[in-house]
């Protein structure tokens, strides 16, 4: 309580000070409140979210594994098209290459064949096609050697007007 001041600074001095505090006293009560409040407000609002979450977890989830299967789908369908293009060109390439290998060997082929006639050429070794040209000559003159026996044998085997001469005809060797 105050004491009687002759001049009264004193008082106002100290109805000061109880005025101050009791506007931070006043103040401090308010933030307190307005604390509380949203303390409060916070607490509503977790319990929102997780009656929420609750309830659209089970719908939110089953969204979630229809667009993870639809991303996968499309990763698959362009695994897929890339693996169709790397397959052809992949083939185009093998492809290349083996006409390449086969147009080399041919050319190993044709030199490996030019080589070995001419050393054929050289040992005096005659080729097919003079090979072929031989047989041929020798059936013919088989056929023809062929009909001359037959041909004489049929004429042995009929008299002949010489013959009734008494002289003899023209001989013929044996074998022939």
């Amino acid at each position: 309580m105050a004491t009687a001041n002759p001049n009264g600074s004193r008082n106002r001095r100290h109805e000061n000070v109880e005025d101050e505090g009791e506007g931070f006293q006043a103040q401090a009560e308010q933030w307190s409140r307005r604390l509380g409040e949203s303390a409060q407000h916070v607490w509503w609002a977790g319990l929102g979210a997780l009656q929420r979450a609750q309830a659209e977890g089970s719908r939110l989830f089953d969204t979630l594994v229809q667009e993870g299967a639809e991303v996968e789908r499309d990763g698959r369908r362009r695994a897929e098209a890339q693996t169709d293009s790397v397959r052809e060109e992949v083939e185009a390439r093998f492809d290349q290459v083996r006409d390449s290998a086969a147009s080399g060997w041919g050319r190993i082929e044709r030199a490996f064949d030019d080589r070995l006639r001419s050393a054929l050429r050289r040992l005096d070794v005659p080729e097919r096609e003079e090979l072929d040209a031989l047989r041929k000559q020798v059936q013919s003159l088989r056929s023809q050697v062929s009909k001359l026996q037959t041909s004489q044998r049929a004429a042995q085997a009929t008299p002949s007007v010489a013959a009734d001469d008494g002289e003899p005809g023209p001989s013929v060797p044996p074998g022939i």
